[in-house]
């Protein structure tokens, strides 16, 4: 098992603890490195005349990180576990923020795992240090129609597991013995109708809508040349939603929202 402490704080996300990095050796008794980092994909999307909300503006945005497991061609998996959660504080000007570099064995891996998970009170200092994520995994604050009095609060607890594929598989091996891993979380689509419109935070009956654009938002690829972008752009990389996801008729748990500047909670 290997283990290493990340930054307490670095511009823009918080890591509340240890991660591990712990796994048999996939391919070799040989190492290489892997960098994982994130980003905040933000700004507005076009509107469209009838839309419950002209704008949505994000000012905060929280989400509870529990998993990151990478697996290899083989079916073997590196897993990155924290000692508690990791939240994230995502940086909203979409500044690629490393989380942390980890020993990786050489092989080809392709697919990482993610799991969005709440606090609860079995986390300890990292569910007391939360307030505004107890209970939850994801947290945004922000205001609507471009007026900063026009505040919400939307907190939800959605539990997911998703699988993200690289296409094609990612290779460290003596030629190539780094590599760099970005998690990328497009808030743009956050709060999307689809259809052109902005979904208004502030009505319970957007809920389960917003809860599912925020799964659907979160994406892995490699970015060998460390600028943000997907190396492999347009070659269709697959995720997959695995569980915790709203039922059809758009409910989504008791996911929470606020007209004001409170938890959220109902």
């Amino acid at each position: 098992m290997d283990r290493f402490l990340s930054m307490a704080a670095i511009s823009g996300f918080t890591l509340v603890s240890f991660l591990s990095g712990c796994g048999e050796n996939p391919q070799s008794s040989n190492a290489g490195s892997l960098k994982l980092s994130i980003k905040a994909i933000s700004g507005t999307l076009p509107k469209a005349a009838g839309s419950q909300a002209q704008q949505v503006t994000i000012t905060t945005a929280k989400v509870v990180l529990d998993e990151i497991e990478i697996e290899s061609t083989g079916g073997d998996s590196l897993d990155f576990e924290s000692a508690s959660p990791l939240v994230v504080n995502l940086n909203l000007t979409g500044a690629l923020t490393e989380l942390s570099t980890v020993t990786l064995p050489f092989g080809t891996y392709e697919e990482l795992e993610l799991k969005i998970d709440k606090l609860d009170s079995t986390d300890g200092a990292v569910f007391v240090d939360n307030p505004d994520l107890q209970n939850r995994s994801v947290f945004v604050q922000g205001f609507v129609d471009g007026d900063p009095n026009a505040v919400f609060v939307f907190s939800s607890d959605l539990e997911a597991e998703q699988k993200q594929e690289f296409s094609p598989p990612l290779v460290v091996d003596a030629n190539s013995p780094t590599s760099n891993i970005v998690l990328a979380i497009d808030t743009r689509i956050w709060f999307s109708d689809g259809a052109g419109g902005f979904l208004d935070p502030r009505e319970s009956q957007n809920q389960g809508a917003i809860a599912r654009n925020i799964r659907a938002s979160i994406a892995a690829f490699e970015d060998e040349n460390d600028d943000g972008e997907d190396d492999d752009a347009g070659s269709g990389d697959d995720d997959e939603d695995e569980d915790g996801g709203p039922d059809d008729d758009g409910e989504d748990g008791d996911g929470g929202h606020d007209d004001g500047g409170g938890s959220g909670d109902d």
